[in-house]
């Protein structure tokens, strides 16, 4: 049986795909090169370019210097030629940002809001997307979208969030979470976000867990250039392994999940303040918060060991809690070189490179990789 037939249309479609391609992961490079490295004719080279650069989406910057005969002129992707907007939900709080098409964060804002099922908190939504274009008088042409961030489970048709413990709300209808943002709209799982940052950034291509620790626990699994999602996409849901049969009650109704352990919870709202108060005094020596955060710590490692066996990789830690533990971790590595027959230095456990940002970056960068794909 043959294969079906590509048309010369879908062949130049493909053409310009792989040289805008090529240009935006070397970010400076000479037509000649796009020819050699291609094995495409000039001609056809230079009718991509004239077309990308109609398009405003490269750029020529000065010339290479010469190697004996006329020097090559300079070819660069235009990094603001799309801007997309990234919206973090959380409980008490809302964050938002806004990226160029390499993930680089133009502006960020984190807000006191409190979540609502009613139409005003769509419409707060919406000011917020339109207030942060308007301040960086962004064109709004060259808005691809907005990407949103929710700590909840979703269906398979991404049309309801069907339970997000934090947020109180079950069978949530999604297009009530963005009636009143004027862009087109990608709504996601945090973990999944989070996890996307980080495989944006997976250059090596290699295998990675990324769990995610807020007040709810989740995470991800990363297989090479994509996310590993499941059946009912729902893998990588870490924090409602059991660990301890029987144990405390978790947000999702069950006993022992580790989110009951290690949600930023336990850190925060359980003592009645806030988390950053809580690492100024485990800092300062705080006697009673030492002895909590041991306990902490000690699930928190269970956790990540159950994750490091199940798929030897690489466990990445990002959501809330990443940006207070680079204090402690050299004693979380210690703490799992103890606990692991295999692995006897715990290098293989990491912190997000973006940390606070990472879930709404991950968001706006979905609408940048489905941006580079359609061209």
């Amino acid at each position: 049986m043959t294969g079906k037939k590509i048309t010369s249309i879908e062949v130049k479609k493909m053409n310009k795909n792989r040289i805008y391609r090529l240009i935006y992961n070397s970010r400076e490079i000479a037509r000649q090169d796009i020819a050699a490295r291609m094995s495409l004719s000039l001609p056809t080279v230079n009718q991509n370019l004239k077309e990308l650069t109609e398009e405003e989406l490269i750029e020529y910057g000065g010339n290479f210097k010469s190697t004996g005969g006329r020097k090559a002129q300079a070819i660069n992707p235009v990094h603001d030629a799309r801007i997309t907007i990234g919206l973090e939900i959380r409980k008490n709080h809302v964050s938002i940002l806004a990226i160029d098409l390499y993930g680089t964060v133009l502006d960020y804002e984190k807000y006191v809001k409190t979540f609502s099922e009613e139409e005003e908190y769509s419409r707060y939504l919406g000011y917020l997307v339109h207030n942060i274009i308007e301040h960086n008088h962004f064109d709004k042409d060259k808005i691809l979208g907005v990407g949103i961030a929710v700590p909840g489970v979703f269906d398979q048709e991404k049309e309801y969030i069907i339970k997000a413990p934090s947020l109180g709300i079950n069978r949530y209808p999604i297009s009530k979470l963005t009636q009143a943002i004027n862009y087109p709209c990608i709504v996601d799982n945090d973990a999944n976000s989070g996890a996307f940052t980080e495989l944006w950034n997976n250059s090596k291509g290699e295998d990675k867990a990324y769990l995610s620790v807020g007040k709810g626990v989740g995470g991800c699994i990363i297989k090479k250039d994509e996310l590993y999602k499941g059946h009912h996409h729902r893998a990588g849901e870490f924090g409602h392994m059991t660990i301890s049969p029987g144990g405390r009650l978790c947000n999702c109704g069950q006993k022992g999940c580790l989110e009951a352990y290690i949600s930023t919870a336990r850190v925060s709202d359980d003592l009645g303040c806030q988390i950053e108060d809580f690492f100024s005094e485990l800092a300062a020596g705080n006697e009673e918060y030492l002895k909590i955060w041991d306990e902490y710590l000690e699930y928190l490692c269970i956790g990540i060991n159950n994750i490091y066996m199940v798929y030897d990789s690489d466990v990445v830690l990002g959501g809330v809690l990443a940006q207070y533990l680079d204090p402690y971790l050299e004693e979380i590595k210690r703490r799992l070189a103890e606990r692991n027959f295999f692995e006897k230095s715990g290098e293989y456990f990491k912190l997000t490179g973006y940390q606070s940002r990472a879930t709404a970056i991950g968001a706006a960068l979905q609408l940048v990789n489905k941006f580079i794909e359609s061209i």
